[in-house]
């Protein structure tokens, strides 16, 4: 057996990129052949360099290394390794170097399919896909009951919050305090008809709408989704902080309308926020592949607006226009048990069409 060798300079790795990929997925998938184990890091940083070259035969090596990982679910760091390397290829500027790996049809045997399922989806994403050999794969995806199949492969003008916030910027989700509310977004005054109109409200329980719109925030220190009916429609000037602390709520509970600031804000925000705390996996979480990211922030908004999984996601789109979508943030001083107000806290109120029915989702996040 040869003696391990060490890990060559970042200068040669450079250079062992562009002229020999090949050595590069070697040092990242046997060890051995280097001087101990390289730590998950040093791997990404392999990944990095085969998936940010031009070359096919690199971009060959990148994918070879992502379905390595796919092959290897349950290792340490598997998982990650493979959304590392998928978050890499899909940053170039355009998909022209990635078709050949979409004509062959899903296997359900075959362990690379769920690599290319997730590479498949955060092309969409990015670029959005309407023609063979994408839509072909997907159909085959379809058949095989894989659960990103439900996915479109649309890229909406409805996600922009989601791509820019956690797949470009890589951004972790953040506090937003409630002088910070009303400098960006159009704020709500509390009404005195709000407050008796939350009083009259009455908690609606719905285990599985409550786990779909939970999902994206399940590795957040704190995480809750409450449902409510109201005895009569609502004035839409009356769903405000007033109603919202009058509500019953448990994770608003112990705020005022002087401790709790409500603005009008808009669907893709709340996914916005969503995508990052799922993609982020919160302080002690690892965050999940970017596909499965998209996949629980569509899921968790069905779920918010009750909407059936075979509605198709543009009706969703259209249908989200019509709730009313506020962002809540909290006084620096807040009574509030549910907040850690330390590193990441997120709350969003929705009411339906009918103004009778309001979800509440929040999340907060600590070390």
């Amino acid at each position: 057996m040869p003696e391990p060798t060490a890990l060559p300079d970042d200068a040669s790795l450079k250079v062992y990129a562009v002229t020999d990929p090949e050595r590069l997925y070697s040092l990242a998938t046997e060890p051995p052949r280097v001087a101990g184990s390289l730590s998950a890091p040093e791997i990404m940083s392999l990944a990095e360099l085969l998936a940010r070259q031009r070359s096919q035969a690199a971009t060959d090596w990148a994918v070879r290394l992502g379905e390595y990982a796919a092959r290897r679910t349950g290792a340490p760091g598997a998982v990650q390794l493979m959304a590392h390397v998928v978050r890499e290829l899909v940053r170039r500027p355009s998909s022209a170097t990635l078709p050949p790996y979409f004509e062959l049809p899903p296997k359900a045997d075959d362990p690379d399919t769920e690599f290319r399922a997730c590479l498949l989806q955060e092309m969409a994403l990015r670029w959005g896909l309407d023609r063979e050999p994408y839509t072909a794969y997907q159909a085959g995806l379809r058949e095989l009951g894989h659960p990103l199949a439900w996915l479109p492969l649309a890229s909406f003008y409805f996600e922009s919050a989601m791509r820019e916030r956690a797949w470009w910027r890589g951004s972790t989700l953040g506090s937003l305090k409630s002088d910070e509310l009303h400098a960006r977004y159009p704020e709500i005054p509390p009404t005195a008809a709000g407050a008796l109109a939350g009083r009259g409200a009455r908690r609606a329980p719905d285990d599985r709408r409550t786990e779909a719109a939970m999902d994206p925030l399940a590795e957040l220190a704190s995480s809750a989704v409450e449902f409510f009916t109201m005895p009569e429609p609502l004035d839409p000037a009356d769903f405000n902080s007033a109603l919202l602390t009058a509500i019953g709520s448990r994770c608003l509970a112990g705020l005022t309308p002087d401790t709790l600031a409500a603005a009008h804000t808009t669907a893709d925000d709340l996914a916005g926020d969503l995508c990052v705390a799922a993609f982020s996996g919160g302080v002690w979480g690892d965050g999940r592949p970017g596909a499965y990211v998209r996949l629980s922030t569509w899921r968790a908004l069905y779920a918010l607006m009750d909407l059936d999984p075979s509605v198709p996601h543009t009706r969703a789109v259209r249908a989200a226009a019509e709730y009313r979508w506020l962002r809540l943030a909290l006084a620096r001083r807040s009574g509030n048990d549910f907040f850690f107000g330390d590193l990441s806290d997120m709350a969003f109120a929705v009411l339906d069409p009918t103004r009778t029915r309001v979800a509440i989702i929040a999340a907060s996040d600590t070390d």
